[in-house]
């Protein structure tokens, strides 16, 4: 049986080449003036930063007809599609695309996984796909054993720079401004979803009860995984090093998908466990 595996692009994959089978289909980005850029490969990074710096960037689904000829095409070559899309409970592309899978000419082909998951983590379910696909899996078992191992999974951002979370309306300037002037850091619980986990004095103490957190959900677990918007050499070398000392490996060390940034904007870190299959590392 052969199997397409297709993603969008807020697993940050860069080079789809990295998996066997893997295509992408990009979520979207709108600028103030409505214009919808795709998020794919045509969009530099120093491009999109230059627009996020310059004005407040929307996101969007992927287009549902880009995504069906994606499909067309791909069911002329394989047997079945497997999609790993941003989680649902970020985005309603998971509930728009599993909708259309049930349409006859998909149903029984398609599966779009409900991954739970964005950046970092959907790297690690696309690199868990492809070993089930290299084992014989068939879409139906790849998308139960994926839901399963990855339904629990919860991990911590901290944005070191609110001025994204200003701009987007998610904090008040004055909420802010006493932030900085308190050195106060909130730490931000992704399960699927955000929300608000707590806060500390100083961006390095988040990073340091980040850590903390994970192990207690984590316990045998100690691997991090580690994604990031741009910042400055100094405060990657200092999660790196909080992260060492807090008894931890880095395992990916990868920059944050632009369609999360437009959100969490500059110097913002998200730490996630690494979930080998068969463990179970939560308690």
């Amino acid at each position: 049986m052969k199997i397409a595996v297709i993603t969008d692009s807020s697993s940050g994959i860069k080079n789809l080449k990295e998996f066997k089978n893997l295509y992408l289909v990009p979520l979207m980005i709108t600028k103030e003036n409505g214009e919808q850029i795709a998020d794919n490969e045509n969009l530099e990074t120093e491009e999109f930063y230059k627009l996020n710096d310059s004005q407040l960037l929307k996101t969007s689904q992927s287009i549902p007809g880009m995504m069906m000829e994606k499909w067309d095409e791909l069911l002329k070559e394989y047997d079945e599609i497997v999609c790993l899309l941003l989680s649902k409970g970020l985005s309603g592309q998971y509930n728009t695309f599993r909708m259309f899978s049930q349409e006859d000419e998909y149903n029984g082909k398609v599966h779009v996984i409900d991954t739970n998951s964005v950046s970092i983590v959907l790297k690690r379910q696309l690199e868990l796909v492809e070993k089930l696909i290299d084992e014989g899996k068939n879409g139906k078992e790849i998308k139960d054993i994926v839901e399963e191992h990855y339904n629990k999974t919860v991990g911590y951002i901290i944005p070191k720079s609110l001025d994204q979370l200003v701009r987007g309306g998610r904090i008040s300037k004055a909420a802010a401004g006493l932030a900085k002037i308190l050195k106060i850091t909130p730490i931000l619980k992704y399960n699927g979803e955000i929300d608000k986990e707590g806060k500390t004095r100083t961006f390095k103490k988040a990073v340091e009860e980040a850590l903390v957190l994970l192990k207690k959900n984590y316990p045998n677990s100690n691997i991090v995984d580690i994604a990031y918007s741009r910042t400055n050499q100094e405060t990657i070398e200092l999660v790196k090093e909080v992260a060492k000392s807090s008894g931890y490996e880095i395992g990916l060390f990868d920059e944050m998908p632009n369609t999360i940034t437009c959100h969490t904007g500059r110097e913002t870190f998200a730490l996630m466990p690494y979930q080998v299959w068969g463990e179970k590392l939560w308690k």
